[in-house]
C-alpha cells in the first residue's frame, strides 16, 4: 500500500477527470477505472492508499466492490471513500461486515475529495505498525473492539502466543526469532484469506503476541487451522538434531541439562463479545488469563472463553 497513490473507480469520465486534476495537483499519483469488476485487480496492481468508489459504478455494484477490497489481505487496509447519491448509514453496513471509511454525496466540490483523501492518508500514516510484520498494534485493535461494543457489531477474537519463543530466541538468536514471527504472520494471512470474508483485522500486540478479529462463529475454524499449519512448519526452523529429539537441551549454570520442546501455539478464543463484555480491556484481561492456563499444557492448544451468563 502506497500512501501517495489514489485509485478512482468512477464511470462518469468528467467527474473522474475533475478528481484526478485536483488530487494530482496536490501531489498524489493517480489511477482510474470505469468498471466495478476491474477495481480489485487494479488495486492489487497499483497498491493505492485510498480507493474512491462510485456506489453506482458500471458493472459490479460499488458496495460489492468495497466487500471485495475488504476481504483481501492486500487491500483490506486501504482507505475507502464511497461516492453516493444520498447519504447512507455506514454503521449499518459495518455491522454487516462492509466497512467503509467515509462517503461523499454527489454533487461535491473538488476540495471535498482532497480533504477526505488527505484525512484518510494521514490516518494511515499515524497508525503505529510493527516494523517486522506490518500489522498495527493493540491500540488500533482496542479501538476496533470498542467500536463493535458501542455499535452492536459482534465478532470473534483470537489472542495468540508462541510457547517457548523466549528460549528459542536465546539459543538460536534474535534473527531466527524474527523468522518465527514472520512465519506466524504469514500463516495468519493465509488462514484468514481462506475465509474470503471482509470483516478481518490482525494486530501485532508485541513480541510474539498477536490478536485477530474475525466474523462471529469463525474463530475456532481459523484457530485450529492456524495451529495445524504452525505445528507442521515450525520444525523447519530448528537444526536437524533438535528436530529429531523434539526440542532443545539447555545447559544450566550448575551443569544440568534442561530440555525445552519445540515452539507451539497457545490460542485463546473469545467467541463473540456482545452481551459478554463491556470494555476492550476486559476482553484482553480474559484472554491473558486463558493464555496463562494454556502455557501449562503441552503442545499447541485452543481454549474458548465463557458462554453468556
Amino acid at each position: 500500500m502506497n500512501l501517495e497513490r489514489v485509485l478512482i473507480a468512477e464511470h462518469d469520465s468528467h467527474l473522474a477527470e475533475i478528481m484526478v486534476i485536483r488530487l494530482s495537483s496536490a501531489g498524489y499519483q493517480m489511477a482510474t477505472c470505469t468498471q466495478g469488476d476491474d477495481v480489485l485487480a487494479k488495486a492489487l496492481n497499483f497498491k493505492p492508499g485510498v480507493v474512491v468508489i462510485d456506489q453506482n459504478i458500471t458493472g459490479k455494484e460499488g458496495l460489492e466492490v468495497c466487500y471485495d477490497l475488504k476481504r483481501h489481505s492486500e487491500t483490506r487496509n486501504m482507505g475507502i471513500i464511497l461516492l453516493t447519491q444520498e447519504e447512507i448509514n455506514l454503521a449499518d453496513l459495518a455491522v454487516l461486515g462492509v466497512r467503509i471509511d467515509t462517503q461523499l454525496v454527489k454533487p461535491f466540490k473538488p476540495k471535498d475529495i482532497l480533504t477526505k483523501v488527505n484525512y484518510l492518508m494521514a490516518e494511515r500514516r499515524a497508525l503505529s505498525k510493527n516494523s517486522l510484520t506490518g500489522f498495527p498494534g493493540w491500540e488500533v485493535m482496542r479501538r476496533e473492539i470498542a467500536e463493535r461494543l458501542a455499535h452492536g457489531g459482534d465478532c470473534d477474537l483470537l489472542f495468540i502466543d508462541i510457547n517457548n519463543f523466549r528460549i528459542y530466541n536465546q539459543c538460536y538468536g534474535f534473527s531466527a526469532g524474527d523468522e518465527a514471527i514472520r512465519l506466524l504472520s504469514r500463516l495468519l494471512l493465509e488462514v484468514t484469506d481462506e475465509l474470503e470474508a471482509p470483516d478481518i483485522f490482525i494486530a501485532h500486540i508485541h513480541g510474539d503476541d498477536f490478536a485477530v478479529m474475525l466474523p462471529v462463529k469463525t474463530g475456532e475454524q481459523v484457530g485450529r487451522a492456524l495451529i495445524d499449519r504452525f505445528d507442521q512448519e515450525i520444525p523447519a526452523l530448528y537444526l536437524e538434531d533438535d528436530r529429531e529429539r523434539g526440542g532443545m537441551y539447555i545447559q544450566k549454570p550448575d551443569g544440568r541439562l534442561e530440555q525445552w520442546p519445540l515452539m507451539t501455539l497457545a490460542v485463546a478464543l473469545i467467541g463473540g463479545i456482545q452481551n459478554k463484555y463491556q470494555h476492550p480491556l476486559e476482553v484482553k484481561t480474559v484472554s491473558e488469563e486463558m493464555l496463562k492456563k494454556l502455557k501449562l499444557r503441552p503442545g499447541s492448544n485452543l481454549m474458548r472463553d465463557r458462554s453468556p451468563s
